[in-house]
């Protein structure tokens, strides 16, 4: 039997990546690569929303970069941990109450 497989939706992405935050304290680029699967990725994810949504900082030593998480970071880990809090706020984001 073939097996296909499944998008991940990107609460549980983003559950992963703050996931090896919490574990490490800090991670290296490679660290969330391998979550992610490759540098697009890694670029839509890290560069382009959890770095300007301020949810990870950047840190570069020499040619290496890492990642840690802030605050808002923290906040955001433990809301998306309470899978309940997630579906509230789904439910009240649309243009009408799901």
């Amino acid at each position: 039997m073939n097996q296909v497989n499944k998008r991940r939706p990107p609460d549980t992405i983003a559950l992963e990546l703050l996931n090896i935050l919490e574990e490490k304290t800090e991670a290296s680029k490679w660290d969330l690569i391998k979550v992610l699967g490759n540098d697009t990725q890694f670029k839509i994810w890290i560069e382009d929303f959890f770095l300007p949504e301020k949810v990870l900082e950047e840190r570069r030593e020499g040619r290496n970069y890492y990642y840690t998480m802030t605050e808002r970071g923290k906040l955001f880990h433990r809301l998306l941990k309470s899978g309940n809090m997630i579906k509230i706020f789904n439910r009240v984001s649309g243009k009408r109450l799901k």
